[in-house]
């Protein structure tokens, strides 16, 4: 339906049984007339109509809600949703953020991002570059070496704080599936740019100023950039800040450690799982959603830790942040 009658005389070979499925799409194998090997990435019909209607529904079932002990700002959270999933299901717009990633990182020998193949790419079907390699959790296996591992962990993180600090522009769903690993090149490749997000300058400063804070072990300066960042307000009370601050501080462990982190080893998730029930149960009606532009970039940190501590690598993380700030 996207290419129309004699789609098929486009491509020299089409593999009809998908090599991937997705919660929005699937991926088929091809190859062009011209010979160029192509991963066709096909949505799944009326997607892209049922996002509004999807978001309303849950928003309106979390506006009823109100034994949780947090105050949800609903409306712009679902707003955020409604914008990052119409991005996902926009191809076209994925499109563009695969070539302006690639051109990015095109100094990062270590990373790879696949080319667009622009006649065949529609809002619906993504053509990229075929490129092979294996799952990164083929990394969590004993025979792989512990510095390999520290290597793609720390291109990872070094990857992150580019995307935040530099670029200003973030891949946003770090999922093991959305990466594939050359063993031959030590590359790094990644496939999925549908949730992406854009910070302003003024929004990374904040960041970069609450990092050196913690590091530093600032307390005041701590509180004071969590107030403005929106993570607290200047009449939180005492016990409700140190809460807060609290969950701050174990979420960036990694770039506070002073020296090599070892993922494998950390409780962290764990620790920080138990210290937010503490906080939301213990802090009714004091605790704020965090600010909705920074649901999708708390969701990279958690994922790229996730996917370290899977591989189980061990990295100097504070001298990757450190020139940032």
């Amino acid at each position: 339906r996207e290419y129309g009658k004699g789609w098929q005389e486009r491509f020299a070979h089409f593999e009809m049984e998908p090599v991937a499925a997705a919660s929005i799409g699937q991926v088929h194998r091809v190859t062009k007339n011209n010979g160029r090997e192509l991963a066709l990435k096909v949505q799944y019909p009326g997607v892209a109509r049922s996002i509004d209607s999807d978001v309303n529904n849950l928003a309106a079932l979390l506006r009823r809600i109100d034994f949780l002990p947090v105050s949800l700002d609903v409306e712009a959270i679902a707003k955020e949703a409604k914008r990052q999933l119409r991005l996902e299901a926009d191809y076209v717009a994925e499109a563009k953020h695969l070539a302006h990633f690639r051109k990015l990182v095109s100094d990062m020998p270590e990373v790879l991002v696949p080319g667009v193949d622009r006649e065949l790419s529609t809002r619906r079907v993504l053509a990229l570059d075929w490129i092979d390699g294996e799952p990164l959790e083929h990394l969590c296996g004993e025979a792989v070496a512990q510095t390999r591992r520290n290597e793609v962990a720390r291109s990872l993180y070094a990857l992150m704080f580019r995307e935040l600090f530099e670029f200003r522009f973030m891949q946003t769903d770090p999922n093991f599936a959305n990466y594939l690993y050359q063993s031959d090149t030590g590359r790094i490749v990644l496939l999925d740019f549908g949730s992406t997000t854009y910070f302003t300058k003024a929004f990374t400063e904040r960041y970069a100023r609450i990092s050196r804070a913690l590091i530093d072990r600032d307390e005041g300066a701590t509180r004071r950039y969590a107030e403005e960042i929106g993570y607290l307000r200047p009449n939180d009370s005492p016990e409700h800040a140190e809460r807060v601050l609290k969950v701050i501080r174990l979420a960036c462990e990694p770039i506070c450690h002073r020296g090599v982190y070892d993922f494998g080893a950390s409780d962290l998730i764990g620790r920080a799982r138990d210290d937010g029930i503490e906080m939301l149960l213990n802090s009714q009606g004091e605790f704020k959603a965090p600010p909705p532009e920074t649901v999708f970039l708390h969701r990279k940190l958690v994922g790229s830790f996730l996917a370290c501590a899977r591989i189980q690598a061990r990295v100097r993380v504070l001298d990757l942040i450190s020139v940032y700030l």
